[in-house]
């Protein structure tokens, strides 16, 4: 059973993983269509909601880094396990595999929302 519950935190924690890359590169270029938005336009609340943009990202910037190191940390401890060293996937480890599930998916519904609201603007300013 403790097997199990690593192969299936490993392939999340791995799935999770990619889903964090790819958001982040897709934050890097939203901000850079933001940038332009900000350039060609002087009108005050387009450019408020492109600020206000640029700060929501900068923050699903900072949850996606925190939580890529999270799933490092955890993997690194895999490791040692498929190394032979000492490893227990106790209860612990089980309630902290939880709540990165729980954090990758408010984060993951979060980001789809703001692209979809990005897309919304954008498509009314460009």
């Amino acid at each position: 059973m403790e097997t199990l519950k690593f192969e299936l935190c490993h392939f999340e924690n791995t799935k999770w993983a990619e889903s964090l890359t790819f958001y982040a590169d897709e934050i890097k270029f939203f901000v850079r269509l933001l940038k332009d938005v900000l350039q060609r336009n002087t009108d005050e609340e387009i450019t408020a909601k492109a600020q206000d943009f640029l700060t929501l990202f900068k923050h699903n910037e900072s949850e996606i880094e925190n939580l890529a190191i999270a799933i490092l940390e955890q993997e690194k401890s895999f490791a040692e396990y498929a190394q032979g060293k000492q490893f227990l996937f106790d209860q612990q480890v089980q309630m902290i595999h939880e709540r990165r599930r729980s954090a990758f998916q408010t984060l993951e519904k979060d980001f789809v929302l703001h692209k979809h609201q990005l897309y919304q603007f954008l498509s009314n300013v460009l």
